[in-house]
C-alpha cells in the first residue's frame, strides 16, 4: 500500500466529535499507528525517488544529455553521389569527378575518398583523373559522416583503343636531285594535294621544295633572311594573322649540344597550284623565333610541332637514352630577345628510341612522333594544352622501313599520315586510317 494511501486511512480514523473514551482512545492509538506508518512509508518513498534521479543525473554527466537508451537516437548513414565527365574516350582520358552531391540525413558529410582503380587515390569532394592506359576502370566514392559512418558509389570509366593504320602505301619518289637529307614534312590546308619538304643542311641556303601527294616536284622556295645550320623539321600551324597558315622551320638540330640558342622560321604559307611545276620563287614576311632552354643548356632535336588550337610551339629532344624531354613555347610567339622554354613532360621511348620527327593533326586531337623504326601516336585529353597528350606509352602505329626516316606529318584530313627518308630521290609513304 502506497504512502499516500496510508495516509487517508489514518485522517479517516479521527473523526471529528469522537469522545475520550476508552474506545476513542484505542481509535486514536490506532490512527497515530497508521499516520506513523504513512509517515514513513512517504519518506522512504521520497528516498527512492532522489536515488533514482542521482543515478540518471551522473548517467548524464557520463554520456551527455542525450546518451544511453534513456535518450539516445540512431545515428543514419550518409548517401553517397558520385558524378563522372567524360567516362569513355580515347586514352589518356582526363575524367572529372564530382561527390558534391553526397548528404547525411542527420548530419554532414566530412569527408570523399576516391579510388580510381588503377592504383591511384585522392581525396576531395571534386578532383580530376587521367587514365592513361587502356582498359575500363571501376572508380569508387567512399563518403564519412560527421558520426563516423560511411557509403559508396561507384561508376565505370573505359578507356578507348588506339586507331588502327594500314601498312605504308608508296606514293611515289620525291623526284628532287636537290633534295637529298629531307628531314621535315607538312602537307598543306590551304593547296590539297600539295606537301612541303626540306633538307636538314641545304648547300643551296634556306629552301624549301613542294611536291604533289604523288610525289611529283613543283617548286623551291626560297626563305627571305633566312639562313641554314641543321634544319631538323618542319610544321604548319597558326600565326599572328586569324585564318592564316604558316609555315614554321625549325633549326633545331645541335648534335654536339653546343648551340646556346635554337632558330625557328616562321612564314606565312604561299598558295601552291598542285597542276603547275617547275616554279622558282621566295617567300617574304619571314620572322625569325629565337628560344634558349632552361638553365641555359643545349640540346639535340629533330622534332618541331605547333599546336593548331592554341598556336603553342614544342620541341621535342633527340636523346640515345631514348628519354625525350618534351619543350614549350607558349602562344603568342612573337620576335626579338630569346625567349626561355618551359620544360613540360618527357616520353619514355626506350633504349634505341630517337625522336627523329612529330606532328599533331589539323584538328589538334592526335600528335605523332617517330624514331628511325617505330611511331607513337597520343589523343589529345579534351580542352587540355597539347603536352599533355604526352602521359603513358601511347599507340603504337605502323611504320614503313626506310633508310634514315626523319619525317612524319598528318594528312590535311587529320587522318592519315606521310613520311619519307633522307637519301636521293626518297620514296614517300602513305598510311591509311581504317
Amino acid at each position: 500500500m502506497s504512502a499516500r494511501s496510508l495516509l487517508v486511512l489514518a485522517l479517516g480514523a479521527c473523526s471529528p466529535g469522537q469522545g475520550a473514551s476508552n474506545s476513542g482512545a484505542a481509535s486514536g492509538e490506532a490512527a497515530s499507528a497508521a499516520m506513523s506508518e504513512a509517515a514513513s512509508a512517504a519518506s522512504s518513498e521520497a528516498a527512492s525517488a532522489a536515488s533514482s534521479e542521482a543515478a540518471l543525473t551522473t548517467a548524464g554527466a557520463e554520456g551527455g544529455p542525450s546518451s544511453g537508451a534513456v535518450t539516445g537516437a540512431e545515428n543514419l548513414p550518409p548517401t553517397a553521389k558520385l558524378a563522372a565527365e567524360p567516362t569513355q574516350g580515347p586514352g589518356p582520358l582526363l575524367v572529372k569527378l564530382s561527390g558534391a552531391g553526397s548528404s547525411d540525413p542527420d548530419g554532414e558529410v566530412v569527408e570523399h575518398r576516391w579510388d580510381f582503380g588503377d592504383g591511384e587515390k585522392a581525396v576531395g569532394a571534386a578532383v580530376e583523373h587521367t587514365f592513361a592506359a587502356l582498359g575500363n576502370y571501376g572508380v569508387t566514392l567512399t563518403v564519412l559522416d560527421d558520426d563516423g559512418a560511411s557509403a559508396e558509389a561507384q561508376t565505370l570509366v573505359k578507356v578507348a583503343g588506339c586507331p588502327v593504320y594500314g601498312g605504308a602505301v608508296n606514293q611515289g619518289k620525291l623526284e628532287s636531285v636537290a633534295l637529298t637529307e629531307a628531314s621535315g614534312l607538312a602537307v598543306s590546308r590551304g593547296s590539297p594535294g600539295v606537301l612541303w619538304t626540306h633538307n636538314d643542311s641545304d648547300p643551296e641556303g634556306p629552301r624549301l621544295y613542294t611536291f604533289t601527294s604523288a610525289g611529283a616536284p613543283l617548286g623551291v622556295y626560297s626563305l627571305q633572311g633566312a639562313t641554314v645550320r641543321d634544319w631538323e623539321d618542319m610544321a604548319l600551324g597558326p600565326g599572328p594573322k586569324a585564318g592564316q597558315d604558316y609555315l614554321y622551320v625549325g633549326d633545331i638540330g645541335d648534335n654536339l649540344e653546343q648551340y646556346p640558342s635554337i632558330t625557328v622560321y616562321r612564314a606565312p604559307e604561299p598558295p601552291v597550284d598542285p597542276g603547275k611545276s617547275g616554279v622558282v620563287a621566295s617567300i617574304g614576311g619571314v620572322e625569325v623565333l629565337t628560344f634558349t632552354y632552361p638553365g641555359g643548356q643545349a640540346h639535340n632535336a629533330e622534332t618541331l610541332i605547333v599546336d593548331p588550337q592554341l598556336g603553342d610551339l614544342y620541341v621535342v629532344t633527340k636523346a640515345n637514352d631514348g628519354v625525350s624531354m618534351v619543350f614549350l613555347g607558349a602562344a603568342p610567339l612573337t620576335t626579338g630577345p630569346s625567349r626561355e622554354l618551359e620544360k613540360v613532360g618527357q616520353l619514355e621511348l626506350g633504349l634505341g628510341g630517337l625522336s627523329t620527327g612529330g606532328a599533331v593533326s589539323s584538328a589538334g586531337d592526335w600528335v605523332v612522333v617517330r624514331t628511325y623504326f617505330f611511331a607513337r601516336m597520343w589523343p589529345r585529353p579534351a580542352d587540355a594544352p597539347l603536352w599533355q597528350a604526352f602521359v603513358g606509352a601511347g599507340c603504337s602505329v605502323p611504320l614503313a622501313v626506310e633508310l634514315q626516316g626523319e619525317a612524319i606529318a598528318f594528312g590535311a584530313t587529320g587522318l592519315d599520315y606521310f613520311t619519307t627518308t633522307e637519301g636521293a630521290m626518297p620514296a614517300l609513304q602513305r598510311h591509311v586510317r581504317q
